[in-house]
């Protein structure tokens, strides 16, 4: 309102209140008070409270970050923070609008001060009050404008707080109402704004419809039509997309609305011959050559990869997301975009898992974590590191034992050539770290660079052509220069003097600038330099690698098998590359003829050569498992498809019994527990939690028996259950028992007891070194169940010391059974003729073998002392 006209008001008002004052009917009396209160109570409070509001919507307005590559919101996402840094204003705006309340009850104005305090309420997230208020003035007012302005915030609110289908009966009730434009526009935008949430995108695009040729410009016009064509565009409606955006460019937008309906109505143009594909790129080349576009670039060189890639142009669309990716400065959400893009095409497309690993890393570092698919994103970089990692573990341990099998001379001399290989590397990254740099500071300074693009596809000229070897074409040397930037500089802000720690200080700026000018990096020496020098520290880095020993060499091999097992299993369920899981786990058989791995990869072969339809190889793998490990729980699922649900039952049956067990086993009443667990692992004897009642009855056997019987006991439990989840609490157990054995030992000596009409036992000892520990174990079960089956023997490996292992074969019923058993496993038959050859391990790491009493056993396993007993064997056993 213009100031005299706001003058001539009070003027008004005064000589109102004049009549009033000189004794004029009530009639005029209340007529002038009613112009005082609605005249003061508009102009004065409800004026600036008014005016608060829609500073503090203005402010959201301009706080949401506006992501043009999804459909806009309708409404901005609420911001916790920005409405903790407007809570002032908002607690100011409603003291203001109360003044007006309270000192005009009666004006027309207090209606609409009612709906500023509850759009100050709803804005500062109290929605419980805002409702009460908004209620307030559809119950009381007699104004139908006010109540279905009210009741239209009201749905906002309910929607807001999570109160959907409040929302919903307030929308049904104002359909039935006759609105003026201002409420009809807002209630269809709230009913789009609930669709929207609602992911319901026809009921949205209905409202948007309604809603968009009742706005005026000032009112959002542009910003619906955009929406419409965004919504449009993604239902595949491209016609109706682009008149839409069409319309925006109608509306008189601010420029960021323009520029982008331009850009998106490339998208959406109809290509009905080659021309039109031409026409398109000539217009991306016109949207880069202008001026005003210079911080858009990122995003048009975006968007001509997406046309590129529609068109089945993979490379010049990777080339395009790499311009994108530089020339995003300071924009991490376009950026992540082109990176992800890029990690995806390397990933469907030609399956370089490697490089996607890369992109998605850098997509992963920069996205913000408030995108609709950071965790997908995020989970498939999961993936490609464990892939990776896997990969390299292979590639690294092979290259590591090929070297070690290489002449002295030569390793030598091939050592030198790779620490001058790493020299020139270092020196090209500190370059390339170093342009980037300079490329970046650039930029801030002086803008943006020029597009590098010698032609774009249409024939029209965009730059200078720049050779095929620069070096922002290569994804492998952005990676390199990148990672060689941030372990010399770290992660630097794009900012004057970005080298400085200390930005005070400004001596010698200018001489540092020239120094930035320059092509040349004298700082980094010449990369040709001889690289002779280098230390002997880094060149016996270099051997410490290398697997020479025997045992090295184990552990590499044990890290290759590993890394194919996994590797393997992220083909089959991750990647669903089921041919090269298949590749990948027979390279594992054929490689470890024995590996640990072998029941599960001969199921997961069955399954996967099942799911390819040969059968013929599926049965195979399947026989194969059934023959050799037939008390595999794999081998049990092919028998029985029911297995793990039968399992699981059992288990929770036996997880009762086990808790009544306990218990008596905590009371100390050993002899009630013991048959207890003895008949619940009789009658549910193969499930998931079979271990740990067999644990628990170790610990009861350990207080009714030896020492020896206790730890022979736990060592079987070990051997049985490498992979249980208890079992490091058994080996924890075993060494504080073999511990206690030992000090005792030390105070009484070996004494052996010449008494020989008892249980007997067969030992063989050996040195644990290679693979010896885990054929000799397999070879003499193997035997056992060849020869003596009928006497159900039992074998366990137990540790005494220096690496010296016995294998405990028993028990025999007496002295004569088991000398026997003695002289046939040193005859012709000896299971010590099927162990394979192999480099890992030498025969003569096998030092003895004799049989014992089972008084004479814990004696032995206690003093460790195997020569002393061997002197006792050949004295009182003759053969």
């Amino acid at each position: 309102m213009k100031v005299k006209e706001f003058g001539k008001y009070y003027i008004l008002i005064w000589l109102l209140a004049l009549v009033a004052g000189s004794g004029c009917a009530p009639e005029a009396t209340g007529l002038a008070s009613n112009v005082y209160h609605n005249t003061t109570a508009r102009y004065n409070a409800y004026f600036y409270a008014r005016l608060q509001m829609e500073e503090i919507q203005q402010a959201i307005a301009e706080n949401e970050e506006v992501n043009y590559n999804k459909t806009l919101r309708v409404f901005p996402e609420p911001d916790t923070n920005l409405i903790n840094g407007l809570s002032e204003q908002l607690d100011d705006c409603i003291k203001k609008a109360s003044v007006a309340i309270e000192r005009h009850p009666n004006s027309r104005w207090a209606d609409d001060s009612y709906i500023l305090v509850g759009q100050s309420r709803s804005i500062n997230q109290n929605y419980g009050d805002a409702i009460k208020t908004f209620k307030f003035v559809n119950t009381h007012s007699e104004d139908d404008e006010a109540r279905h302005r009210a009741l239209v915030e009201l749905m906002r609110t309910f929607i807001e707080a999570g109160e959907q289908n409040n929302a919903v009966s307030v929308s049904d009730y104002l359909r039935k109402e006759k609105l003026n434009r201002t409420n009809k526009i807002q209630f269809y935008l709230t009913r789009a704004y609930l669709a929207q949430l609602n992911k319901d995108y026809n009921a949205m695009v209905g409202n948007l419809l309604l809603a968009a040729p009742l706005m005026k410009n000032v009112e959002g016009r542009a910003k619906i039509f955009f929406i419409l064509g965004q919504l449009y565009q993604e239902l595949g409606f491209d016609a109706q997309a682009y008149e839409n955006y069409q319309e925006v460019l109608k509306s008189n937008p601010e420029y960021e609305l323009f520029f982008y309906a331009r850009l998106n109505m490339a998208q959406v143009y109809d290509l009905s011959k080659e021309s039109d594909t031409k026409k398109i790129r000539k217009y991306f080349v016109k949207l880069l050559k202008d001026q005003k576009n210079v911080e858009y670039r990122d995003k048009i060189y975006y968007e001509m990869a997406q046309f590129e890639q529609k068109q089945d142009d993979l490379e010049l669309a990777i080339e395009y997301y790499n311009e994108s990716v530089q020339a995003s400065i300071g924009n991490n959400r376009q950026k992540a975009y082109s990176y992800w893009e890029l990690g995806k095409i390397y990933y469907d497309e030609y399956a370089k898992y490697e490089l996607a690993k890369a992109y998605y890393d850098s997509t992963i570092a920069v996205l913000p974590q408030d995108e609709p698919q950071y965790e997908a994103i995020a989970t498939r970089q999961k993936i490609l590191t464990n892939f990776v990692e896997q990969l390299t573990i292979i590639k690294v341990q092979d290259s590591l034992l090929a070297l070690a099998e290489m002449d002295t001379l030569k390793l030598s001399a091939y050592l030198d050539e790779v620490l001058a290989e790493q020299k020139q590397q270092q020196q090209a990254e500190e370059r390339l770290a170093n342009r980037q740099a300079r490329r970046q500071r650039a930029v801030s300074q002086f803008g943006a660079a020029p597009n590098p693009f010698a032609t774009v596809p249409g024939g029209e000229s965009v730059t200078a052509a720049v050779g095929e070897n620069w070096y922002f074409y290569s994804p492998a040397a952005i990676s390199q220069g990148q990672t060689a930037f941030t372990r010399k500089w770290g992660n630097r802000q794009l900012e004057d003097n970005w080298r400085r720690s200390n930005k005070t200080i400004e001596e010698n700026f200018a001489a540092d600038d020239e120094k930035l000018i320059d092509v040349a990096d004298p700082v980094l020496g010449d990369p040709s330099a001889d690289v002779a020098d280098a230390t002997g520290g880094e060149k016996q880095a270099l051997y410490a690698d290398i697997p020479f020993t025997e045992e090295q060499k184990l552990v590499a091999f044990q890290q290759i098998e590993d890394a194919y097992f996994k590797l393997g299993g992220i083909y089959n369920f991750d990647l669903e590359e089921k041919a090269n899981a298949i590749e990948t786990f027979e390279t594992l058989l054929s490689r470890f003829p024995a590996s640990e791995y072998e029941p599960e990869v001969l199921y997961q072969l069955y399954l996967l050569y099942q799911e390819q339809g040969d059968d013929a190889t599926a049965t195979r793998y399947k026989n194969r498992l059934l023959t050799d490990f037939p008390d595999s729980i794999f081998a049990k699922v092919i028998r029985n498809p029911n297995y793990r649900e039968e399992s699981n039952m059992a288990s929770a049956q036996l997880q009762k019994i086990y808790e009544e067990a306990y218990r008596l086993y905590q009371k100390g009443a050993y002899q009630q527990a013991e048959p207890l667990v003895q008949t619940a692992l009789q009658q549910y004897d193969d499930n998931d939690f079979v271990d740990n009642m067999k644990l628990l009855q170790v610990l009861i056997s350990g207080k009714l028996s030896s020492q020896y019987e206790y730890q022979f006991a736990l060592q079987s439990f070990i051997d049985e259950y490498p992979e249980s989840e208890v079992t490091p609490y058994a080996q924890e157990l075993l060494t504080a028992a073999q511990g206690f054995e030992e000090k005792l030992a030390a105070q009484q000596g070996a004494k052996f007891i010449p008494e020989f009409n008892e249980k007997h036992s067969f030992i063989l000892v050996y040195n644990s070194k290679g693979r010896l520990s885990t054929e000799l174990p397999r070879v003499v079960d193997a035997y056992n169940a060849e020869y003596f089956a009928e006497a159900q023997l039992r074998s366990a490996n137990l540790m005494l010391e220096d690496g010296q292992v016995m294998i405990i074969v028993e028990e025999f019923p007496d002295q004569s059974t088991a000398q026997r058993y003695f002289e046939e496993f040193n005859s012709d038959i000896s299971p010590l003729n099927n162990l394979p050859e192999s480099n890992s391990y030498d025969r003569s790491d096998i030092t003895s073998n004799f049989i014992i009493t089972e008084d004479n056993l814990p004696i032995l396993y206690r003093t460790k002392d195997i020569e002393n007993y061997l002197r006792f064997f050949e004295k009182h056993y003759t053969f």
